[in-house]
């Protein structure tokens, strides 16, 4: 689709705008929606051209077409229309003018409790009005709320989302949703999820709205689950000053790991959110009324009396024997007085100091280990953690030591991107630049048997560097600029040490991913610009035995780590692989090879499917026959589908058609 293009025609048809954003599952465009002579703005979801056959990305487009067609409220978005335009499906809904949490929370590093509390009483409607409907979300998180203008919340995003009363899209003990918003029941891949699982993610939401992070940080996707399933939240009230505490006790009862134990539905939370912004609003009401009272207005004299002459006091005072008393001089006014100026010149003066003080007060612990807490980028974690150092770093403590370890981190993650741009060039990488010229070399040449694969050489070399400093390794921070030269040279050591010996278990998550795949017959992420979807790939291609197309792949994967810090583990096991299929014996012919293999299975295929329709006399076809049938055609639909040779291409063809016409065989 392109963007002036009509579809459709006559009353009912949409006209492309704009394009609003593309992703791995398609892209979304504006439109504009004619029907039945009135106009509206639309945004058209559209599946991308290389999932059409992919069954996954299928299924669940036509899982939120169907879910959002039985939904009608304010907080969620609405469907208008559905359809298929050159074969492609498509999902009009509802245009929403504004933007996702997530882009706000980017802007403005955390969020008022107020506005939390707003946004929740809104997004808790939606979700009791869903839940109702027998739907679970299953993936609630700031991406997929969208705020307007003025203020309103629309739920986004129902592709995964799970109708209680319609076979579920995935298998047993699988796990849908994004890693760190999801519920301990789902991390451990529960069959039978409840309402209660999206109020965990919305606990989950509205922790990461209010200070700004998640409640857990985590290297890999199953660190993420162990966290969702065994660790305690922190407590948020220390990480957001002047949080209201009932609020605090709302989203850590969310956040609860037995769903038991979280709140009974979404419109309790919604009327406890209520009572938090009433009672607040009760406090303010109280407050402004004590600090905005008056005096009542004295009695005023009766204004028929006349008042007594001088001459007629006088004269009552001589009746009654009173003599008269000598006139007191005329008083001066209190603020005339010398001593009263004094006072309020010395008053004036304090306030100054005071304000003075108040100007260049020291900020507290708290107010700067919050500011590490809601720093968004790494430059400004560092910075942050520094001023926190710097003033209060011999206090000992839990932030103290948050602190260090930020600083640690952010040292050695600057050190580590300075020796990479220094690595390419031959001069530079010969120039110590201020570090000890053996640790510094000891450096260069570790980077060099990283990017060679040779992990175990890279390891011995960093760890050398350790040993070299032992004393600096071990610090918590420093500002001695020499020692600090040396630490960030072992820090980023250590780092690489431990990147190094999480690669074994990285290849172990790949291949379990793989074998649930199998398992489970779920389709394969087949994004080439995920490098987790690419090196899952990867693997695969070397378990079919084709080490060439598993060498391209790993090259790819290497393509998107090198420049990402937080991938180097990835990148490391891209790296040893590649050395691992380059030791392979090279084959004459490797398209001619795959062609033939790719043939092969697919005719092995086709020929299994024929047994199992038509068994012999005494054949007892298993459930599990019809399996392993299955995950064989997606093996080879999968591994090969972006491959240009047109045998290769046909074959494919025939195998997802077969998929298609066996997918349910021994259900």
């Amino acid at each position: 689709m392109e963007v002036g293009e009509t579809i459709g025609s006559g009353p009912n048809r949409f006209v492309i705008t704009s394009e609003l954003g593309s992703g791995a599952m398609g892209t979304v465009y504006k439109a504009l929606f004619h029907h039945d002579g009135r106009v509206a703005d639309v945004a058209l979801k559209v599946v991308a051209p290389g999932l059409l056959g992919n069954d996954g990305a299928r299924a669940r487009f036509d899982r939120e077409a169907s879910i959002l067609k039985q939904l009608r409220h304010p907080h969620i978005v609405r469907l208008f229309a559905t359809g298929r335009f050159k074969r492609t499906p498509f999902i009009a809904m509802e245009f929403v003018d504004g933007e996702p949490l997530d882009r706000a929370l980017a802007r403005r590093n955390k969020l008022s409790w107020e506005e939390v509390a707003a946004y929740g009483r809104q997004l808790c409607e939606a979700l009791q009005y869903a839940h109702e409907k027998g739907i679970i979300h299953r993936d609630l998180k700031p991406s997929n709320l969208m705020i307007t203008p003025d203020g309103q919340l629309k739920l986004t995003d129902f592709g995964i989302a799970k109708d209680t009363d319609v076979t579920a899209l995935t298998g047993a003990n699988s796990t849908i949703g994004t890693a760190a918003y999801m519920s301990p029941e789902q991390c451990k891949g529960e069959r039978n999820l409840t309402p209660k699982s999206d109020l965990y993610s919305l606990g989950v939401v509205f922790f990461e709205l209010l200070s700004g992070r998640k409640p857990f940080a985590a290297d890999t996707t199953v660190e993420m689950f162990m966290k969702h399933v065994h660790e305690a939240p922190p407590r948020i009230g220390k990480i957001v000053p002047g949080m209201p505490a009932k609020f605090e006790a709302l989203v850590l009862q969310l956040l609860e790991k037995e769903k038991e134990n979280r709140p009974t539905d979404a419109a309790w939370v919604g009327r406890m959110l209520g009572e938090v912004e009433e009672d607040a609003f009760a406090r303010k009401s109280a407050g402004l009324d004590a600090a905005t009272a008056r005096r009542g207005d004295r009695p005023k004299r009766g204004s028929d009396e006349r008042p007594l002459s001088d001459a007629d006091k006088d004269a009552v005072r001589a009746l009654r024997g009173v003599k008269k008393k000598k006139r007191k001089p005329d008083r001066v006014p209190v603020f005339d007085r010398p001593a009263v100026k004094a006072a309020a010149l010395l008053a004036g003066l304090a306030g100054l100091a005071g304000l003075a003080y108040a100007l260049t007060r020291p900020p507290s612990a708290e107010k700067l280990a919050a500011a590490v807490d809601a720093a968004t980028t790494p430059a400004a974690r560092l910075e942050a953690a520094e001023a926190y150092l710097r003033r209060y770093g011999d206090v000992p403590g839990e932030a103290t030591d948050r602190a260090a370890a930020v600083f640690r981190d952010g040292q050695a993650r600057d050190r580590e991107g300075e020796l990479a741009k220094r690595f390419p060039y031959p001069k530079l990488r010969a120039d110590p630049d201020k570090a000890d010229p053996d640790a510094y070399r000891d450096a260069m040449d570790a980077i060099q048997a990283e990017q060679a694969g040779l992990l175990a050489d890279a390891a011995f070399l960093w760890e050398r560097i350790e040993k070299r400093f032992p004393e600096e390794a071990g610090l918590a921070y420093t500002f001695d600029e020499r020692r600090l030269e040396n630490a960030r040279l072992a820090w980023v050591a250590a780092k690489r040490r431990r990147d190094i010996r999480a690669v074994p278990a990285r290849e172990k998550d790949i291949d379990a991913r793989i074998y649930d795949l199998r398992r489970y017959e779920k389709a394969a992420p087949a994004d080439p610009s995920n490098p987790d979807a690419v090196a899952l790939k990867a693997r695969r291609a070397e378990q079919a035995g084709d080490w060439e197309k598993a060498g391209r792949l790993w090259d790819a994967a290497v393509g998107l780590t090198d420049k990402d810090p937080d991938q180097h583990v990835l990148y490391l096991l891209a790296k040893e692989h590649r050395r691992a299929v380059d030791a392979k014996p090279p084959a004459a012919d490797p398209a001619a090879r795959r062609r033939d293999e790719v043939l092969k299975r697919v005719a092995a295929a086709e020929g299994r499917a024929r047994e199992l329709k038509n068994p012999g006399e005494n054949v007892v076809v298993e459930r599990g026959d019809w399996v392993l049938l299955r995950i064989a055609l997606r093996e080879v639909a999968e591994l090969y589908e972006d491959e240009a040779d047109p045998a290769v291409a046909e074959a494919v063809g025939r195998a997802k058609k077969l998929l298609a016409a066996v997918a349910k065989e021994g259900d």
